[in-house]
Protein backbone atom coordinates (compact mmCIF):
# COMPACT_ATOMS: atom_id res chain seq x y z
CA UNK A 1 0.00 0.00 0.00
CA UNK A 2 1.25 3.53 -0.74
CA UNK A 3 2.21 5.72 2.16
CA UNK A 4 -0.57 8.05 3.31
CA UNK A 5 0.46 11.70 3.29
CA UNK A 6 -0.62 13.81 6.25
CA UNK A 7 -2.32 16.93 4.95
CA UNK A 8 -3.32 20.29 6.38
CA UNK A 9 -7.01 19.49 6.02
CA UNK A 10 -6.78 15.83 6.93
CA UNK A 11 -9.27 16.32 9.77
CA UNK A 12 -12.08 17.15 7.34
CA UNK A 13 -14.61 14.47 6.44
CA UNK A 14 -15.40 13.82 2.80
CA UNK A 15 -18.78 15.53 3.17
CA UNK A 16 -17.17 18.61 4.75
CA UNK A 17 -14.61 18.70 1.97
CA UNK A 18 -17.33 18.57 -0.70
CA UNK A 19 -19.02 21.61 0.85
CA UNK A 20 -15.74 23.53 0.86
CA UNK A 21 -15.04 22.61 -2.77
CA UNK A 22 -18.46 23.96 -3.73
CA UNK A 23 -17.38 27.26 -2.19
CA UNK A 24 -13.77 27.28 -3.37
CA UNK A 25 -12.22 24.92 -5.98
CA UNK A 26 -8.81 25.34 -4.36
CA UNK A 27 -9.90 22.63 -1.91
CA UNK A 28 -9.69 20.12 -4.79
CA UNK A 29 -6.01 20.02 -3.95
CA UNK A 30 -6.91 18.15 -0.78
CA UNK A 31 -8.73 15.48 -2.79
CA UNK A 32 -5.69 15.25 -5.05
CA UNK A 33 -3.39 14.65 -2.09
CA UNK A 34 -5.71 12.15 -0.43
CA UNK A 35 -6.74 10.09 -3.41
CA UNK A 36 -4.18 10.18 -6.22
CA UNK A 37 -1.83 7.47 -4.91
CA UNK A 38 -4.62 4.91 -4.48
CA UNK A 39 -6.27 5.86 -7.78
CA UNK A 40 -3.02 5.32 -9.66
CA UNK A 41 -2.39 2.04 -7.85
CA UNK A 42 -5.98 0.98 -8.60
CA UNK A 43 -5.49 1.70 -12.31
CA UNK A 44 -2.12 -0.05 -12.41
CA UNK A 45 -3.75 -3.15 -10.96
CA UNK A 46 -6.66 -2.83 -13.36
CA UNK A 47 -4.33 -2.66 -16.39
CA UNK A 48 -1.73 -5.10 -15.07
CA UNK A 49 0.85 -2.35 -15.41
CA UNK A 50 0.43 -2.26 -19.19
CA UNK A 51 -0.30 1.48 -19.35
CA UNK A 52 2.30 4.21 -18.92
CA UNK A 53 2.33 6.68 -16.05
CA UNK A 54 1.46 9.40 -18.58
CA UNK A 55 -1.73 7.57 -19.54
CA UNK A 56 -2.77 6.87 -15.96
CA UNK A 57 -2.00 10.41 -14.85
CA UNK A 58 -4.05 11.72 -17.76
CA UNK A 59 -7.02 9.55 -16.77
CA UNK A 60 -6.70 10.69 -13.15
CA UNK A 61 -6.78 14.38 -14.11
CA UNK A 62 -9.81 13.78 -16.33
CA UNK A 63 -11.49 12.08 -13.38
CA UNK A 64 -10.67 14.99 -11.08
CA UNK A 65 -12.34 17.34 -13.55
CA UNK A 66 -15.38 15.06 -13.67
CA UNK A 67 -15.51 15.07 -9.87
CA UNK A 68 -15.39 18.85 -9.74
CA UNK A 69 -18.11 19.19 -12.38
CA UNK A 70 -20.33 16.84 -10.40
CA UNK A 71 -19.68 18.49 -7.04
CA UNK A 72 -20.69 21.96 -8.20
CA UNK A 73 -24.05 20.69 -9.47
CA UNK A 74 -26.84 21.66 -7.06
CA UNK A 75 -28.21 18.12 -6.83
CA UNK A 76 -24.86 16.44 -6.14
CA UNK A 77 -24.96 13.85 -3.37
CA UNK A 78 -21.87 11.93 -2.33
CA UNK A 79 -23.06 8.34 -1.96
CA UNK A 80 -19.59 6.85 -1.48
CA UNK A 81 -16.27 7.99 -0.10
CA UNK A 82 -14.33 10.38 -2.32
CA UNK A 83 -11.72 7.66 -2.83
CA UNK A 84 -14.32 5.13 -3.94
CA UNK A 85 -15.98 7.70 -6.18
CA UNK A 86 -12.71 8.64 -7.88
CA UNK A 87 -11.69 4.99 -8.24
CA UNK A 88 -15.03 4.38 -9.94
CA UNK A 89 -14.65 7.29 -12.33
CA UNK A 90 -11.06 6.29 -13.15
CA UNK A 91 -12.26 2.76 -13.86
CA UNK A 92 -14.98 3.99 -16.21
CA UNK A 93 -12.61 6.40 -17.93
CA UNK A 94 -10.16 3.57 -18.58
CA UNK A 95 -12.87 1.29 -19.96
CA UNK A 96 -14.29 4.12 -22.04
CA UNK A 97 -11.02 5.54 -23.42
CA UNK A 98 -8.80 2.50 -23.76
CA UNK A 99 -11.41 -0.14 -24.50
CA UNK A 100 -12.26 -3.36 -22.70
CA UNK A 101 -10.27 -5.68 -24.92
CA UNK A 102 -7.51 -7.29 -22.84
CA UNK A 103 -7.55 -4.28 -20.54
CA UNK A 104 -7.18 -6.50 -17.52
CA UNK A 105 -6.80 -10.23 -17.17
CA UNK A 106 -6.08 -10.82 -13.48
CA UNK A 107 -8.16 -7.93 -12.15
CA UNK A 108 -11.15 -8.96 -10.04
CA UNK A 109 -14.02 -6.93 -11.49
CA UNK A 110 -16.30 -7.62 -8.54
CA UNK A 111 -13.95 -7.75 -5.58
CA UNK A 112 -13.85 -4.04 -4.77
CA UNK A 113 -17.40 -2.91 -5.38
CA UNK A 114 -19.40 -1.11 -2.68
CA UNK A 115 -16.53 -1.19 -0.21
CA UNK A 116 -15.82 2.28 1.16
CA UNK A 117 -13.43 0.88 3.75
CA UNK A 118 -11.17 -0.44 1.02
CA UNK A 119 -9.08 2.32 -0.65
CA UNK A 120 -8.96 0.10 -3.75
CA UNK A 121 -12.74 -0.27 -3.85
CA UNK A 122 -15.13 1.17 -6.41
CA UNK A 123 -18.81 1.25 -7.39
CA UNK A 124 -19.62 -0.08 -10.84
CA UNK A 125 -22.81 2.01 -10.89
CA UNK A 126 -20.75 5.23 -11.12
CA UNK A 127 -20.08 5.85 -14.82
CA UNK A 128 -19.54 9.61 -14.87
CA UNK A 129 -17.54 11.09 -17.72
CA UNK A 130 -17.14 14.47 -19.39
CA UNK A 131 -19.32 13.25 -22.27
CA UNK A 132 -22.27 12.53 -19.98
CA UNK A 133 -22.91 16.03 -18.65
CA UNK A 134 -26.37 16.82 -20.00
CA UNK A 135 -26.47 20.61 -20.25
CA UNK A 136 -23.59 22.30 -22.08
CA UNK A 137 -24.78 25.68 -20.76
CA UNK A 138 -23.86 24.80 -17.19
CA UNK A 139 -21.27 27.03 -15.55
CA UNK A 140 -18.43 24.51 -15.66
CA UNK A 141 -18.73 24.06 -19.42
CA UNK A 142 -18.95 27.79 -19.94
CA UNK A 143 -15.75 28.12 -17.92
CA UNK A 144 -14.00 25.44 -19.98
CA UNK A 145 -15.06 27.06 -23.25
CA UNK A 146 -13.90 30.47 -22.03
CA UNK A 147 -10.62 28.95 -20.86
CA UNK A 148 -10.11 27.39 -24.31
CA UNK A 149 -10.71 30.74 -25.98
CA UNK A 150 -8.26 32.40 -23.61
CA UNK A 151 -5.71 29.75 -24.56
CA UNK A 152 -6.37 30.42 -28.24
CA UNK A 153 -5.90 34.16 -27.78
CA UNK A 154 -2.69 33.62 -25.81
CA UNK A 155 -1.18 31.62 -28.65
CA UNK A 156 0.85 28.45 -28.47
CA UNK A 157 -0.13 24.89 -29.32
CA UNK A 158 -2.38 23.97 -26.37
CA UNK A 159 -5.67 25.15 -27.87
CA UNK A 160 -5.14 23.23 -31.10
CA UNK A 161 -3.85 20.13 -29.32
CA UNK A 162 -6.79 19.89 -26.92
CA UNK A 163 -9.47 20.65 -29.51
CA UNK A 164 -8.01 18.11 -31.93
CA UNK A 165 -7.98 15.48 -29.17
CA UNK A 166 -11.39 16.22 -27.60
CA UNK A 167 -13.52 17.40 -30.48
CA UNK A 168 -11.90 15.75 -33.48
CA UNK A 169 -10.97 12.51 -31.66
CA UNK A 170 -7.41 12.47 -32.96
CA UNK A 171 -5.21 9.65 -31.66
CA UNK A 172 -1.86 10.17 -29.95
CA UNK A 173 -0.06 8.93 -33.07
CA UNK A 174 -1.98 11.38 -35.26
CA UNK A 175 -1.20 14.24 -32.89
CA UNK A 176 2.46 13.23 -32.77
CA UNK A 177 2.68 13.45 -36.54
CA UNK A 178 0.65 16.66 -36.72
CA UNK A 179 2.80 18.55 -34.22
CA UNK A 180 6.08 16.87 -35.10
CA UNK A 181 6.76 15.54 -31.61
CA UNK A 182 9.46 12.91 -31.21
CA UNK A 183 7.11 10.16 -29.96
CA UNK A 184 3.63 9.52 -28.55
CA UNK A 185 4.83 9.63 -24.94
CA UNK A 186 6.07 13.17 -25.49
CA UNK A 187 2.70 14.03 -27.02
CA UNK A 188 0.89 12.64 -23.96
CA UNK A 189 3.14 14.68 -21.71
CA UNK A 190 2.39 17.83 -23.70
CA UNK A 191 -1.36 17.11 -23.58
CA UNK A 192 -1.23 16.59 -19.82
CA UNK A 193 0.54 19.93 -19.36
CA UNK A 194 -1.99 21.69 -21.58
CA UNK A 195 -4.90 20.11 -19.74
CA UNK A 196 -3.54 21.15 -16.34
CA UNK A 197 -3.15 24.67 -17.68
CA UNK A 198 -6.74 24.61 -18.98
CA UNK A 199 -8.09 23.38 -15.65
CA UNK A 200 -6.29 26.15 -13.78
CA UNK A 201 -7.68 28.81 -16.13
CA UNK A 202 -11.19 27.33 -15.91
CA UNK A 203 -11.12 27.28 -12.11
CA UNK A 204 -10.07 30.93 -12.11
CA UNK A 205 -12.90 31.77 -14.52
CA UNK A 206 -15.42 30.10 -12.21
CA UNK A 207 -14.31 32.33 -9.36
CA UNK A 208 -14.41 35.64 -11.20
Amino acid sequence: MPKITTTKFGHLTDQELVILIQQNPDYLGEVYKRCKQYCIQFMRKMTNGSKSDYELDDVFHDSMLVLYEKIIKEDFELTASLQTYLNSVCRFQLLNKLGKEKLYSDYDDDGGKDDDENPMGYKSSITDSLDEIEDPKESQFTAIERALLMMKEAGGHCYELLTLFWYHKKSMNELTQHFGYSNSDNTKNQKAKCQKRLEKIAFNVLNT
